[in-house]
């Protein structure tokens, strides 16, 4: 049985709902086209509708991208007609041994159920001295309301007895350290930071409109309740929800080196 999560339900408003910062459009793109040399040959593992695949292409990447959904994909296609797209399990790579440069992998690892079967396999379909890459797009530095935010409502979810944990790798770290026990090296690569402007109210809205995939699971009258909870947490805390709050984010991601 397959327990990673499919974005089917999302392709209609992905694209709405998960933008790429102009702040991070150029330098973190460029950023790993520089990471992954010129000419390399790229696999991007949960491409979905190609929000960081499409802007490499559009720059020359030699991409072929792989996705478990069939609608993420149908959507991406739509977009950029001369993709090379398959649909595929991470776990399962319909491609040979060694035969990728670099595996890329954006906001996905969280969401591959069995992820340690998945990093050996992205191991075996990179080159004698291939890189992973696996990048997050907004990485919050310092205190951040929106994790708080999100904090606060699983917390109380925990407490009806829901829980909301995604199926895949629980932090980064977690991958990191798995990645090591397989032989890599990694380093860091902060490719931008920048402020975020936003308000609460805005982002409640991202909750009553069930955007993110850890509130896709949840029945709806304990989703309902806990909206109303969330709403009068955040009112509670910090008063006015049209309030501007501004936090800083930055395009960072881990390149994983396998020797030769």
């Amino acid at each position: 049985m397959n327990t990673s999560l499919s974005f089917d339900q999302a392709a209609d408003f992905y694209d709405r709902t998960r933008p790429l910062f102009d702040a991070t459009a150029d330098l973190g793109i460029q950023a790993l086209l520089d990471a992954a040399g010129l000419g390399a040959r790229i696999l991007e593992v949960g491409t979905g509708t190609g929000r960081i695949s499409i802007p490499l292409m559009e720059r020359g990447a030699n991409l072929i991208g792989c996705d478990l959904s069939a609608k993420m994909l149908a959507r991406q296609r739509e977009k950029y007609p001369a993709a090379r797209l398959a649909q595929s399990d991470a776990v399962s790579l319909p491609f040979p041994s060694g035969y990728f440069d670099v595996v890329l992998t954006v906001h996905v690892m969280h969401l591959i159920g069995p992820w340690h079967a998945a990093l050996r396999e992205f191991k075996r379909v990179l080159k004698s001295g291939g890189v992973l890459l696996n990048v997050r797009t907004y990485e919050a530095i310092g205190d951040s309301i929106r994790g708080r935010m999100r904090d606060h409502w699983r917390d109380w979810l925990q407490t009806q007895n829901v829980n909301t944990q995604h199926p895949g790798a629980q932090s980064g770290e977690d991958v990191k350290a798995e990645l090591q026990a397989l032989g890599a090296h990694l380093k860091e690569v902060e490719a931008v930071r920048f402020l975020h402007t936003y308000n609460l109210r805005t982002e409640l809205d991202r909750y009553t409109n069930r955007v993110f995939s850890d509130t896709w699971s949840v029945p709806e009258p304990v989703y309902q309740a806990s909206l109303a909870e969330l709403r009068a947490w955040a009112a509670r805390e910090y008063g006015d929800l049209d309030q501007e709050q501004v936090e800083t984010i930055r395009f960072v991601f881990d390149v994983a080196s396998f020797d030769p």
